[in-house]
């Protein structure tokens, strides 16, 4: 019978869920890593489509007419013989034609380098994207386990309060007791069930939330594997900021500004574009055969306003990327700071907290050997077991504010990038 329970007890626990395995699930299911997927993929046909743009286009063409009389079927050339003119009323033209651009201003060069700005851009939101969903995974998880031990001990307590209820009555119908006592603890019962309430539509709520994270609707959630609480490296702080991946975005933003402002500057060059044909033109049983090649070239006089006002947009966004990059910097230095601050706040709870439980309990004790022996009314003796619940749920809470405090800390680093 022993070895049966043990299997099944052992059976039972091996569905815990962990944290760990929620990651990597989440990695192959979640919709937002998916969404950063496909964007990587865009991007990296942008850049194919950019650079494709350099080569120009070559293009098939063709029409067909039909007139009220004879038209010169092909362009008449000198020396002009008008026995050698051909007519037809019904012609087709069909051909060749090849379009590149030889010279815009090097905006054909910068479009190029900027689609392959955007694409590393994407490469670097989909690490900051799934950096920022396995700390939310991981800040929700210890969040539903700091509930679940909450609810254990209010479950300890409403346990304690109904064997309570039951001595009073037993002591109330032997006129040991008053009544009041008797409707103190219910009352106390009542107010318990309403907190755990609370808390079982809190961990349903941010189990479900878990799940949208996750990608995956029909993981089992019900039991949740406790974690291994972490201490941390207070060095930390003094970690290169310009390694992290969004700096580095900014950096690649910056990069972009310049190429859009380069390109600005592009329209005050002219445009040169090559241009070539083949066709032939066919009526009346006759066809001639029609080459070309030239180039063009297009040049902006005067726009009223429009390249300068292009010009001095981009030149703005640039000082605004500028900005942006300073006060990121400042931005993340201050959360580490923060971040170090609150795991040392939480640390001092943690022991404060521990204490607090220490004495609590003795307390409880205490009160209630007073209130068997009638030396102290019932309301000291229950204030003292809630101050039990108060104080295990502020150690709880201590330690894993602390946890997500250190969690928070792996994410402003990006430590969760590469999960």
């Amino acid at each position: 019978m022993k070895k049966v329970l043990i299997t099944l007890l052992t059976f039972s626990f091996s569905f815990a869920v962990t944290v760990d395995e929620l990651i990597k699930e989440a990695v192959k299911n979640s919709p937002y890593i998916k969404e950063k997927e496909i964007d990587m993929q865009v991007s990296h046909l942008d850049r194919k489509s950019s650079s494709a743009n350099r080569y120009g286009e070559i293009k098939l063409y063709g029409s067909f007419f039909r007139y009220e009389d004879n038209r010169v079927l092909y362009p008449i050339a000198v020396p002009l013989n008008p026995a050698d003119l051909v007519g037809a009323q019904e012609q087709f033209i069909g051909g060749i034609s090849y379009f590149v651009p030889l010279f815009m201003g090097f905006k054909n060069i910068e479009n190029v380098k900027i689609s392959s700005i955007k694409e590393n851009i994407s490469k670097i939101d989909y690490k900051l994207t799934k950096n920022q969903l396995v700390y939310n995974i991981k800040s929700t998880y210890t969040k539903i386990l700091e509930l679940q031990e909450q609810r254990k001990a209010l479950t300890s307590y409403l346990q304690a309060l109904k064997k309570l209820e039951e001595d009073i009555a037993y002591s109330v119908s032997l006129g040991r007791k008053a009544e009041i006592d008797l409707l103190k603890v219910q009352y106390n019962i009542k107010q318990t069930k309403s907190n755990l309430d609370k808390i079982k539509n809190s961990i349903e709520y941010l189990k479900f939330s878990l799940k949208t994270l996750v990608g995956k609707e029909d993981i089992d959630t019900s039991s949740l594997e406790q974690i291994e609480f972490q201490d941390i490296n207070q060095e930390k702080e003094n970690v290169d900021i310009h390694s992290l991946e969004k700096i580095k975005k900014i950096d690649e933003i910056e990069k972009l500004q310049q190429k859009k402002l380069k390109i600005a500057k592009g329209d005050y060059y002219p445009h040169i574009f090559l241009l070539a044909s083949a066709q032939r033109n066919y009526g009346n049983g006759e066809y001639k055969d029609l080459y070309q090649i030239g180039l063009k070239i297009d040049y902006t006089l005067f726009d009223f306003g429009k390249r300068k006002s292009r010009y001095l947009k981009s030149k703005l966004e640039l000082s605004k990327v500028y900005l942006q990059k300073r006060k990121l910097v400042l931005d993340t230095q201050a959360k580490i700071k923060k971040a170090l601050a609150d795991i040392k706040s939480a640390q001092s709870k943690i022991e404060a907290t521990k204490k607090q439980l220490e004495l609590a309990k003795k307390i409880e004790e205490t009160e209630k050997v007073k209130y068997e022996e009638g030396i102290s009314d019932l309301y000291n003796y229950l204030y003292a077991k809630t101050q039990v619940i108060s104080a295990k749920s502020s150690y709880y809470t201590a330690l894993y504010e602390k946890q997500r405090a250190i969690y928070f800390l792996q994410y402003i680093l990006e430590e969760f990038k590469d999960e």
